[in-house]
């Protein structure tokens, strides 16, 4: 049976057949089958009941019904099996009830028509459905207004007990396969919507990643750079903690009670500059610290300089004028750079930590999908941010980029869908400046619409194929680095959130695209 059942669902399929193809044939098969089901009924109950001549109709139906599926399956020819399907399926319901006598003898059996109605779903076209429906409609009035006619010359003396199992009939079945027919559509056009979500997730995912892919080696280094640097500031500490730690005793046991609270309040004392030098800046400070160093009578006066300016010590301070003149000095000064150096790498430890988290957490961000079919209060700049964060290692090497941020109210988006936006549209934009010129993003608030603008200074979109930029696999780069989806992803997207995408282009000045999100949005 189920052999049976898999055979009749392929009928007319062609293996490059898409989803809604495919439903549009099956619905189409199954309605006529579960009509010359009925037509069978019709005739048996006629055979039954003595009248042999009429049953040559719904009979009929089931023998072309059969035929005309036979050939479906052989020639595959849709449009005209199911406009052969649609036209039995209208006139012989009419034609039998004509020749039992009308409406009332035959108990309305033109209602079967209404599955012709059904059927024309499958054309897809409302023009199309809208003219079965007209002849439905005009077929009806021709039986009302000849009702009297029927019934006075093609009455076959149906008992009025048998009409009333003809309605019966008529009714039961029919609103049973019109019921049928409509839920196995919806639960397949349901099936094949939730298909098409998947396959557009996976595509924009696939999109996502292949731009992720290009950049990767950028953003490795953009997170091997401050581990590097943890590891050597943390390797210094290391050192510095162990200087400090082997020398301080024994430099202060040979020193005077006095001497040794000088050397704290110089230790307590010491007060950086965090303010980073140019390398000619920090030359003439060593130069003026040895100076005056040397006027302190201290030995290797050029070594503890360099030492000093290395931890932003750049002048000398009454208590190391103090102290100058303990044998111990260099010894104790060579402590305090230690110390002042374990301070100044735990700095450098802090910021490279802080711009790795950065970096990570935008990995986070742009690549996590919540799953939830509800949006998000967003707030656009950060969003945006997150993708120059993560690009951040190919926009520095020949990208200027200028941000034209306003203050602009939160607004309910899916985000990681809106990254993809600015991802496309930022990759695009860098890629037709051949990865130099200046990127301008803009973000302001008009007329209930936040607008995004990202401008790059490229060789703008030729005017013959700005009217193609938008449609599935339109591309104008080389075969490997780009699908032709990023446009038209980015176009469903904003068409979801009722937003709008519009650009501006001079040939040889660049390109700018807007994006509006409505404030008030509504998700679709």
């Amino acid at each position: 049976m189920k052999e049976i059942l898999a055979n009749i669902s392929r009928i007319g399929i062609k293996p490059n057949d898409d989803d809604n193809l495919v439903l549009r044939k099956q619905f189409l098969v199954y309605q006529g089958l579960a009509m010359s089901m009925g037509g069978l009924l019709w005739g048996t109950l006629l055979m039954a009941f003595n009248y042999p001549l009429p049953s040559i109709i719904p009979y009929g139906y089931t023998i072309i019904t059969i035929i005309n599926f036979f050939f479906f399956d052989r020639t595959k020819n849709f449009v005209i099996c199911r406009n052969l399907q649609t036209s039995i399926s209208l006139l012989l319901p009419f034609l039998l009830q004509w020749f039992l006598g009308g409406f009332a003898v035959s108990g309305g059996v033109m209602l079967w028509s209404i599955l012709a109605l059904t059927s024309s779903v499958s054309y897809q076209n409302a023009k199309s459905s809208l003219l079965w429906l007209s002849a439905f409609v005009a077929l009806t009035i021709i039986s009302l207004l000849l009702d009297g006619y029927f019934f006075q010359y093609f009455n076959m003396g149906v008992k009025p007990n048998v009409s009333l199992v003809f309605l019966v009939v008529n009714i039961l079945c029919v609103s049973g396969i019109v019921f049928a027919l409509v839920l196995y559509f919806t639960i397949m056009n349901n099936t094949n919507m939730e298909k098409l979500k998947t396959t557009y997730t996976k595509l924009m995912n696939s999109e996502k990643l292949a731009v992720l892919g290009q950049i990767s080696a950028g953003v490795a280094h953009e997170v091997n750079t401050p581990l590097s640097a943890i590891k050597s500031s943390a390797e210094e500490s290391s050192i510095a903690y162990y200087e400090a730690i082997a020398k301080l005793p024994m430099m202060l046991k040979e020193m005077k009670e006095e001497d040794k609270d000088l050397f704290v309040e110089f230790l307590t004392s010491v007060s950086p500059s965090g303010q980073p030098l140019s390398t000619k800046e920090e030359r003439e400070k060593r130069k003026q610290l040895k100076e005056k160093l040397e006027k302190m009578k201290v030995k290797n006066a050029r070594f503890l300089a360099d030492r000093l300016v290395q931890v932003g010590m750049y002048d000398t301070t009454p208590q190391m004028e103090a102290l100058a003149k303990l044998p111990q000095f260099e010894g104790l000064v060579m402590i305090v750079y230690n110390l002042l150096n374990q301070q100044k790498n735990n700095e450098t430890i802090k910021l490279a930590v802080e711009k790795a988290s950065r970096i990570v957490k935008a990995l986070k961000t742009y690549l996590y999908t919540s799953g939830s079919d509800e949006p998000e209060a967003t707030n656009i700049k950060e969003n945006i941010e997150t993708v120059l964060t993560i690009y951040h290692n190919r926009l520095k090497q020949g990208v200027n980029v200028i941000k034209n941020y306003e203050d602009v109210p939160e607004v309910m988006v899916f985000p990681d869908q809106l990254n993809q936006v600015w991802t496309n549209l930022i990759v695009n934009a860098v890629q037709a400046m051949d990865n130099a010129g200046t990127l301008t993003i803009g973000v302001t608030q008009k007329s209930g619409y936040i607008v995004v603008s990202i401008q790059d200074t490229g060789k703008g979109i030729p005017k013959e194929i700005q009217q193609k930029i938008f449609n599935p696999f339109f591309t104008t780069k080389v075969s490997g680095e780009g699908t032709g989806l990023g446009l038209d992803i980015i176009k469903r997207i904003l068409d979801d959130h009722s937003a709008k995408i519009s650009f501006e282009t001079t040939e040889g000045v660049g390109t700018t695209f807007y994006v509006k999100l409505p404030i008030n949005n509504t998700i679709s």
